[in-house]
């Protein structure tokens, strides 16, 4: 069964608790910050910390770990909650981030798109539904593009 990264779920609740604790960890929050890449997410202390908090969760999902790896990378640069989708986010009039940008960032694999989510959360102020972040790339896939592609086009102005 899928768990939900959502703000009623167990999973969301602990996902949630856990990126609000970076806050008075900020050691632990700047490493995570400074990770170049995923590698550099699983040596940290508190991403071991949620992992013991999730496992009971994930354990039956493939490879839970290592996508959980990029959701924990990517939490630490959120630095305040916004109350839309992520792929709403990018769009707008102008789009907060680019039609070129959004398609290739939708080509990517899982591990491809950590340093590419990075650049769009400075993009974003840094803001961002940690719930929507959390799920979308714990569970990268077609469904999640065609899902983000859904959110971003129709809030977009249309291509001249």
């Amino acid at each position: 069964m899928k768990t939900k990264f959502q703000p009623d779920s167990e999973a969301g609740k602990i996902i949630h608790e856990w990126w609000q604790s970076l806050e008075s960890h900020t050691g632990e929050r700047a490493m995570l910050r400074r990770a170049k890449s995923v590698d550099g997410v699983v040596i940290s202390r508190s991403f071991h910390q949620l992992c013991r908090r999730l496992r009971p969760l994930l354990q039956g999902e493939y490879h839970w770990e290592e996508r959980l790896a990029v959701v924990a990378g990517l939490l630490s640069h959120v630095r305040g909650y916004a109350n839309r989708p992520l792929a709403e986010q990018m769009a707008g009039n102008p789009p907060e981030v680019s039609e070129l940008r959004f398609r290739r960032m939708l080509q990517r694999d899982r591990g491809d798109l950590y340093k590419s989510m990075i650049r769009v959360l400075r993009m974003l102020d840094n803001k961002a539904d940690i719930y929507d972040l959390s799920d979308s790339v714990f569970y990268w896939g077609d469904p999640v593009k065609k899902r983000w592609a859904y959110s971003y086009f129709p809030n977009t102005p249309a291509s001249k």
